[in-house]
């Protein structure tokens, strides 16, 4: 067994994308789970977030793709350059390189001990309802929109101080729209 991919990245040197730590703590503090960040696998893949609820058993496999350009919206199909390589922005090209990956789903049921576990994509914004819709009917993937994410996390902080410097970040915005 890797023993290190099992570290907090604060011990392993690896930092999180700000986003992948604010749903990080976001299914820590909302959720109830136990989380592990950045798992890097064989071939240059990665899983950004494995998270555990202990008390009532549930299992998630979280990707975050946010980028908050208006041309970055999640879409169905995915589109492609004029020399034909994929922007990474349709479900169908994230199911299969960051979900249904053999070496991803191998991993995820070595840790697990199960392939029954709950796929979520978080992303900043979407084309349309439909593609949220499509992803849980074809994909099996739930769509979670980041704005979500952290209005929920802010009522769940209120005013207790962190020393986290996303949550503290969260916390001090939320405060602005006060």
């Amino acid at each position: 067994m890797n023993y290190i991919s099992i570290l907090p990245d604060s011990l392993t040197g690896r930092h999180l994308e700000p986003e992948v730590h604010i749903v990080d703590r976001y299914m820590q503090l909302v959720k109830g789970c136990l989380t592990m960040t950045n798992l890097m696998l064989e071939g240059g893949k990665e899983i950004d977030l494995l998270a555990f609820n202990p008390l009532i058993g549930e299992k998630y496999h979280i990707e975050v793709r946010v980028a908050t350009g208006k041309g970055f919206r999640l879409r169905i199909i995915d589109t492609q350059t004029s020399k034909g390589i994929k922007h990474k922005r349709g479900l169908n090209t994230l199911n299969a390189i960051k979900f249904t990956h053999s070496v991803v789903t191998a991993k995820i049921q070595q840790i697990f001990g199960t392939s029954e576990y709950k796929k979520v994509l978080v992303v900043w914004d979407v084309e349309n309802n439909e593609v949220i819709e499509q992803a849980k009917a074809v994909y099996d993937i739930e769509v979670w929109k980041i704005s979500d994410v952290l209005s929920e996390m802010m009522r769940k902080i209120g005013t207790k101080s962190y020393r986290d410097d996303a949550l503290r970040i969260v916390q001090l915005i939320s405060k602005m729209k006060a």
